[in-house]
């Protein structure tokens, strides 16, 4: 990679085991911020990233879902079960500072890479496993994706309209979580590896337990005053926080629950009559009167398009927002200004657009690689390492390692 600054984490190098999304979106994380990382894949294999055997989207040919989270990283194809490619797995992880993996427990076990192999091989090394449900516990070695955990972290009994079933998350929140805690906690074991010294460490994060981290003050309501959350519709916290249809068929998003928002809401709503009306006096009575405050101003949105509120919602600093489609999003300003769309040339050719990183910071200036076609570099990062590995690319694919 043709980089003019160091970035933060170079000089690291992470083995990246990891498949499907929360693993690479983790590792993804990682490279962007300048780690080496080098994504070990099965022979035969896709990258796991369409299961059932089908690439919904593609580009040249290749998955979009993986060129979509592989980006900054090279490639290369072992055998983990083949004794030469184990051993030369070994070697790499004696010079590398991070094994990664989202495999279910004890699967590194079984491959003989569990931790206690690993420190062997290398003294310093942070070892780093993403599952389901974790590494201990009663649901350990229970089966999980995206959906199952949204549904048993409580995630999906909030999601939705009052009074309907319930819906997951239209992002796969669950799966993202887990590669973003994953990714802090390495950073976390690097950084006290690197000022307090000592030996290897072990990481244990999961799809679950990152997901209900993210509920924390439903959580307390709960344990405090035993309140249960329901479904939060488009809003939640008050009347007035939510999505209301304009006349052009779409939605605003109201975020007014306090005094002063209450009031810019009623000047730029023109209705003075519920600024006066005792229903609504204060945040308390406005919840206590839900049903008839929504309908008052449903009524009064829906005689405008949503850009004409939302000209006028800027206008007074009422805080509101447009519900826009994905295309409508990426072409906002904000997101060029904030580098939030970059361009990309392909290994196979062409451009592509991919979503930046959001991380700014001071001396960091991102560069974004092609993600790597699977096993791309399998002999260069192999020599780099001082391995000579007689036998060709080993092949067929086996589904161990499922999440």
């Amino acid at each position: 990679m043709d980089r003019t600054t160091p970035l933060p984490l170079q000089g690291v190098t992470v083995l990246d085991l990891s498949w499907h999304l929360a693993g690479p979106y983790c590792s993804m994380i990682l490279a962007d911020l300048g780690a080496r990382v080098i994504k070990v894949e099965r022979p035969g294999a896709n990258g796991g990233y369409d299961p059932g055997g089908v690439a919904r989207h593609q580009y040249k040919g290749e998955d979009v879902h993986y060129i979509a989270l592989n980006r900054n990283k090279r490639s290369i194809i072992l055998d983990l079960k083949d004794p030469e490619d184990h051993a030369a797995f070994l070697t790499m992880v004696g010079k590398s500072d991070v094994v990664f993996n989202n495999f279910r427990p004890g699967t590194m076990d079984r491959l003989g890479l569990g931790f206690d192999a690993l420190r062997a091989a290398n003294p310093s090394i942070i070892f780093a496993s993403l599952s389901a449900f974790g590494n201990t516990g009663p649901e350990r070695m229970r089966p999980g994706v995206d959906l199952v955990v949204q549904a048993e972290s409580a995630g999906m009994s909030m999601t939705g309209e009052p009074g309907q079933p319930p819906v997951r998350a239209g992002l796969p929140i669950a799966d993202l979580a887990g590669g973003m805690w994953t990714a802090i906690a390495i950073l976390a074991a690097l950084r006290d590896r690197d000022q307090n010294g000592g030996g290897a460490k072990e990481i244990d994060t999961s799809l679950f337990d990152s997901h209900l981290a993210m509920i924390p003050y439903f959580t307390a309501y709960h344990t405090i005053n035993g309140f249960t959350p329901g479904p939060q519709g488009s809003g939640g916290h008050s009347p007035t926080y939510g999505a209301f249809r304009t006349s052009d068929d779409r939605y605003v998003a109201l975020a007014v629950i306090d005094q002063k928002p209450w009031k810019l809401l009623c000047e730029a709503l023109e209705t003075p009559e519920l600024l006066a009306d005792e229903r609504f006096a204060n945040a308390k009575s406005r919840i206590d009167h839900t049903p008839e405050l929504r309908a008052l101003v449903q009524k009064v949105v829906e005689k405008r398009t949503a850009d004409e509120w939302m000209q006028r919602f800027l206008e007074l600093g009422v805080p509101a927002g447009r519900v826009n489609e994905l295309g409508e999003t990426l072409q906002k300003p904000q997101v060029k200004a904030r580098g939030m769309l970059v361009d990309i040339e392909h290994v196979l050719g062409g451009t592509i657009q991919l979503l930046g990183t959001p991380v700014h910071m001071t001396g960091y200036q991102p560069t974004f690689v092609s993600p790597p076609l699977i096993g791309q570099h399998t002999d260069e990062v192999l020599k780099e390492f001082g391995i000579e590995r007689a036998n060709p690319t080993h092949a067929g694919a086996d589904s161990e390692g499922a999440l």
